[in-house]
């Protein structure tokens, strides 16, 4: 068999943003080389899976894909945070699996050809520009654009670092000509996506402020959506002039900024460099200057050394920072961390405070949606879900829609609100 003409190819992705568009990239990669991309595993001639193993309980389900793929006795290939931060556990579950970094995704065709051939590879070093590798995008109209990978920080709970290593920032030329591609070729919504967007630039001398007022110079009817904003390195930025940015008309009204706890000595603990207070302060900026801006933030519960006042603290930022969204997630401990060695606070603990807090960020959410209501503009059909659609107005608000043509601007009216969505329809 021409194994770069005939063969057949399966892949699943699990994840963050930087992940599914490794997925869009290795794609993209596989296509060109000629081989075919199918929808069901058993259909295949080859498996891939992209890993993340961000949660513990995301990690067991990574396993579990595993062993069942593995169960259908063709070759796999393991990429992602896995392939790379768990190498042996990876090896254990399937000894003749290849692995690719996320770094090395640009050698995944060459790898594939040799698992088909029988020829296990293990590709966990690697330099890939992904602002200049091919894409083919999952959503038509979203355009993932990873700025860079690695992270500068050392999280005391997040494995991530072992996956993805040290920070190496793209150059903003390379960035800039992949969304005016993207532009080009149809994208409305550009995610601008790595692993700590705060700390893009640093190893090159220039900072995302720098990256955003040249993208936001590209000719185009599209949106912008600015990702996740590690604190630590979001207070060396001029928190001020990134805000003004931040009121373009081509960026979102979106800040994403975990704070992880309400208390600064769990804060300390998790080494997370940065105050509950300063990151109070940063958010009053943001809201003096952007009015109206969808802040969203991450929010651990069950940290090792979180004790019930640790608890009560958060529950206290909660109340004064009344976050539009919250990604909240019970501590689990993650392999080789140095808060998995600590002694851990017992499940029924964690699951009756984070029971707490759902309650809490759900009323939270819900009174923030009330002024939504009866609002009137312009918004993006970027997401098509049963019996509808999602459009999306600039300050990322998602509007259910019952009737609209998928991938436009489209002028709504609020009706309803709940507390994870708005719903509406279309206006005169």
């Amino acid at each position: 068999m021409d194994y770069k003409t005939n063969a057949r190819i399966y892949l699943e992705t699990y994840g963050c943003s930087a992940n599914r568009n490794d997925s869009e990239i290795m794609i993209a990669l596989l296509k060109q080389a000629n081989f075919e991309i199918v929808d069901n595993p058993k259909d295949a001639d080859l498996n891939i899976i992209n890993t993340c193993v961000v949660k513990q309980a995301t990690a067991s389900r990574m396993v579990h894909r595993i062993r069942f793929l593995s169960s259908l006795n063709k070759p796999l290939i393991v990429a992602g945070c896995m392939a790379k931060a768990e190498k042996e556990r990876v090896e254990k579950l399937n000894p003749k699996a290849s692995l690719i970094s996320p770094n090395s995704i640009d050698k995944i065709v060459e790898v594939a050809i040799d698992a088909l051939r029988g020829i296990k590879r293990v590709e966990l070093d690697g330099n890939a520009n992904k602002a200049k590798l091919p894409s083919i995008r999952f959503n038509p109209i979203i355009e993932i654009v990873q700025i860079a990978s690695g992270c500068l920080s050392f999280c005391t709970f997040c494995e991530t670092k072992f996956a993805r290593g040290n920070l190496v920032s793209y150059r903003p030329s390379d960035i800039k000509e992949k969304v005016i591609n993207a532009v080009k070729n149809g994208a409305k919504e550009i995610w601008i996506t790595s692993q700590d967007n705060s700390a893009y630039g640093r190893d090159i001398g220039i900072t995302l402020i720098d990256l955003l007022e040249s993208l936001i110079e590209i000719e185009g009817n599209f949106w912008i959506r600015v990702g996740m904003m590690n604190p630590l390195h979001f207070k060396k930025l001029e928190v001020e002039k990134l805000a003004e940015i931040f009121k373009h008309e081509k960026i979102f009204k979106f800040l994403h900024i975990p704070v992880q706890s309400g208390s600064n000595e769990v804060l300390k603990h998790m080494r997370r460099g940065y105050t509950v207070e300063e990151f109070l302060d940063w958010v009053r900026i943001f809201r003096r200057i952007v009015k109206d801006i969808t802040i969203a933030t991450d929010i651990i519960v069950g940290y090792p050394t979180e004790t019930e006042k640790d608890f009560e603290l958060t529950i206290e930022l909660l109340k004064e920072l009344k976050p539009d969204v919250v990604n909240l997630s019970k501590f689990s401990p993650r392999p080789n961390t140095y808060a998995a060695k600590l002694k851990q606070l017992h499940s029924k603990i964690i699951d009756e405070r984070s029971k707490i807090l759902h309650n809490l960020i759900r009323e939270i959410s819900y009174e923030n949606n009330k002024k939504w209501k009866d609002w009137e503009g312009i918004a993006l059909v970027d997401e098509k879900v049963k019996n509808g659609y999602i459009a999306r107005n600039i300050y990322y608000k998602p509007i259910f829609l019952t009737e609209a043509k998928f991938g436009e601007f489209v002028k709504v009216k609020v009706k309803e609100i709940y507390p994870n969505f708005l719903a509406g329809s279309l206006a005169q």
